[in-house]
């Protein structure tokens, strides 16, 4: 009885499941928008800084994964914001239950 933690956080209330689930979900959007050819009217980013990131080799070449460059950079974004902080969550709370264990 000991050993059964006291309060333990469902599954889906995890702060790792929110930030992953967040982005699979803004990427089901970008798949969508892409797919349907619906793209919001965005301002013409040439000529700013996030249009020289934009047309930078590293995102014509290694980050091209929509036609939309907007989509590349927001995708680029979320995963450094979201996915980064998720995955660790997620490793974390694997590790810990496997000292609770042992």
């Amino acid at each position: 009885m000991a050993d059964k933690p006291k309060n333990p956080i469902p599954f889906f209330k995890r702060p790792w499941v929110s930030l992953i689930g967040t982005f699979l979900l803004s990427q089901i959007f970008f798949i969508t928008f892409e797919i349907t050819g619906w793209i919001p009217n965005l301002k013409d980013i040439d000529g700013t800084l996030f249009g020289r990131i934009a047309e930078s080799s590293i995102f014509r070449e290694w980050f091209s994964f929509y036609e939309t460059t907007h989509f590349n950079l927001f995708t680029v974004f979320f995963g450094i914001v979201l996915l980064v902080p998720g995955i660790i969550g997620a490793i974390k709370d694997i590790l810990s239950k496997k000292t609770m264990v042992s």
